[in-house]
């Protein structure tokens, strides 16, 4: 076989000085690529010589380099590439040239070398299908027509928008004709995001962060209700029959900005509980949890003396509308409405 293939290269290479009718645009190095590949072809290495061969194309459309080409293709196994090689280089060739006879033996020799495959789909399959051999999308018209493959493991794959992808690999002998009907997988189970268990996640962050600011808010009225009485001595000391000193004025002034932050701890306090709160007992239920439970009797009791809040009473939290400082005879008075 390989001594038959050498004959046949040698052959080849006698006749490439005639060339296609082409004009070249760089024949030069298309020869330089050509020989190239000869070389690789000489050690039996495919890979490169195709290569070789093709690139050399790019720059001289010659026949003897299309002949060389398909010889290589059909070493290594590539019948379908060989076949289109032969037919390239008949359509080249012109009718009264030596060659074509013997370029018409060898494209009949190769395709009495290739698989047939017809791939049809199946009658109920749907529309809107994506039907792939091996990497190359079939179209329509490629559907139900019988198409040249090379012998070996072949893939089919069909996809749809609204149907799992499904793979058919089919195995093929040289020289034989086979028939694969092909279908779409299951249909896709479409899930759609539940975002209730989301929402209550961000309802109930926000309902505890709405509880920390109220902590935040209580704090600062205990930290300045221990404070008060402290300043409120100083003022005392350093103020008496209503003539402050330096120290007296200064004490006056701890006492006026302790007020401030308590206003503002009272206000924080009440957004801040009343808010998250609200939040917490409102949260919607878990989905699939069912219909809503049925209020217990002992439910009634909310609300009421020693029953707790119900979830939708709101809870009075009181700030001052205002403050009065006002140093007195007898010491120091605060006052202001609630």
């Amino acid at each position: 076989m390989r001594i038959t293939l050498a004959v046949l290269f040698l052959f080849l290479l006698a006749l490439l000085p005639k060339t296609a009718h082409a004009e070249p645009t760089d024949p030069a190095a298309a020869d330089v690529l050509f020989q190239k590949g000869r070389d690789a072809m000489a050690e039996q290495d495919y890979e490169t010589a195709c290569q070789m061969f093709e690139e050399s194309l790019a720059f001289d459309l010659a026949v003897g380099t299309v002949m060389n080409l398909a010889v290589c293709e059909e070493d290594r196994g590539q019948f379908t590439a060989a076949w289109e090689r032969w037919r390239q280089a008949i359509r080249l060739l012109g009718p009264a040239d030596d060659r074509i006879d013997f370029a018409t033996q060898k494209l009949e020799s190769v395709a009495a070398r290739l698989s047939y495959l017809t791939i049809r789909l199946a009658p109920n399959a749907p529309s809107g299908l994506t039907i792939k051999r091996d990497t190359v999308v079939l179209g329509k018209a490629s559907l139900g027509e019988e198409l040249p493959a090379n012998p070996g493991e072949l893939v089919v794959t069909v996809e749809g928008k609204h149907h799992q992808p499904k793979t058919f690999t089919i195995s093929l002998e040289s020289g034989e004709h086979r028939e694969l009907v092909v279908a779409p997988g299951p249909v896709k189970v479409e899930v759609k995001k539940d975002t209730t268990d989301h929402g209550r996640a961000v309802r109930r962050t926000a309902g505890f962060v709405g509880l920390g600011i109220g902590a935040v808010g209580v704090g600062a009225l205990v930290v300045t209700a221990a404070l008060l009485p402290a300043q409120h001595s100083k003022v005392e000391e350093n103020c008496p029959n209503k003539m402050c000193n330096d120290a007296g004025w200064e004490a006056m002034s701890g006492v006026n900005t302790l007020l401030a932050i308590n206003t503002a701890g009272w206000i924080t306090a009440g957004v801040g509980l009343i808010s998250g709160t609200v939040l917490l007992i409102t949260l919607p239920s878990n989905k699939g949890s069912g219909s809503k439970q049925p209020r217990s009797k002992h439910s009634k009791a909310e609300g009421k003396p020693g029953g707790g809040a119900s979830p939708g009473q709101k809870r009075a939290f009181f700030a001052p509308q205002s403050l009065t400082v006002a140093a007195t005879g007898s010491g120091f008075n605060i006052s202001g409405k609630f």
